[in-house]
């Protein structure tokens, strides 16, 4: 069958196709409970659904009938194009609507700049990864020691604001660590066993909430101003963040997190008002104006 075809199916149709492609695609795995689940159809009708997928991409799945679950194959192409961006979005928020490709919207939106998107067929295999707990063999290229070879297994992929990362144990260092998915030359499923201690719940900076108690920079002359752009109630802005996304918040934020804020006022809108809760956050340094009472 042809793009042609594919066009002249009705939307509801497409939708379900799309979601199969999708799921393949990023889950390396669909099977009819996601299609019934998700757009309340009967078994019958998510049979047929896979049945015309089929027609329109043979090669794109192989159903393991011992474990009921269409397979991607190794020679999969997708039948829709998606887009980067959205995909990621999608991936953060959760299997939901329109994510085939981008969608023009009928009001003007910029959305915030980011840096260089990363492929998306390095997307799918990150994705594969985490929804199938297997490790990930990556060659990674770091600003401070070049490119090596380590295995990871990534558990969230995250997005700080400016860019993508996902966070991951990594084997090399025996830690949990955030690897920026542009920096990625190549990535490669891996299935050797995940240890315990290799799993999210083992990540005690992602387990660990941080309270941010954030006020108007004390250089600002009309702090009420602040307050109502940022919601706050009696003058703080109260936020629960995980400790592994703490100092990225900060830094985006451009958060005066001094002791008692002493940074130059221009671009400084916002001060942290506790910046003890910060202790033992990992990636505190990025947060403007902190210093680790350990000294280091």
């Amino acid at each position: 069958m042809t793009d042609n075809d594919l066009n002249k199916l009705g939307q509801a149709q497409r939708e379900r196709l799309a979601h199969i492609d999708f799921t393949l695609f990023f889950r390396g795995e669909a099977n009819r409970t996601s299609l019934t689940e998700r757009f309340g159809v009967a078994p019958s009708v998510a049979t047929q659904d896979f049945s015309r997928y089929k027609d329109f991409a043979p090669e794109n799945a192989i159903y393991d009938e011992k474990r009921r679950l269409h397979i991607k194959s190794t020679n999969f192409k997708p039948l829709f194009n998606y887009d980067v961006a959205r995909t990621l979005s999608t991936l953060s928020e959760g299997f939901g609507d329109g994510f085939m490709g981008a969608i023009k919207s009928a009001i003007s939106c910029e959305s915030p700049f980011r840096l260089n998107k990363p492929d998306l067929q390095l997307v799918a295999t990150i994705s594969e990864s985490i929804y199938r707990k297997l490790p990930l063999t990556i060659t990674y290229v770091s600003p401070s020691s070049g490119p090596s070879t380590r295995t990871v297994i990534p558990h969230t992929i995250v997005d700080n604001g400016i860019r993508w990362h996902f966070r991951a144990f990594d084997r090399k260092r025996s830690e949990f660590r955030d690897f920026v998915l542009t920096r990625i030359d190549s990535a490669s499923l891996d299935n050797s066993e995940v240890e315990e201690h290799e799993l999210i719940a083992k990540d005690k900076q992602w387990q660990r909430i941080v309270e941010l108690e954030l006020i108007p920079h004390p250089s600002i002359k009309y702090p009420k101003a602040i307050m109502r752009d940022y919601g706050m109630h009696e003058g703080v802005l109260h936020l629960d963040v995980r400790a592994a996304f703490a100092g990225y918040l900060l830094n985006l934020w451009q958060v005066d997190c001094s002791t008692s804020p002493t940074l130059e006022p221009c671009g400084f809108l916002l001060a942290l008002k506790n910046p003890e809760a910060l202790y033992g956050v990992d990636n505190a340094i990025l947060a403007p104006g902190y210093c680790d009472p350990r000294g280091s």
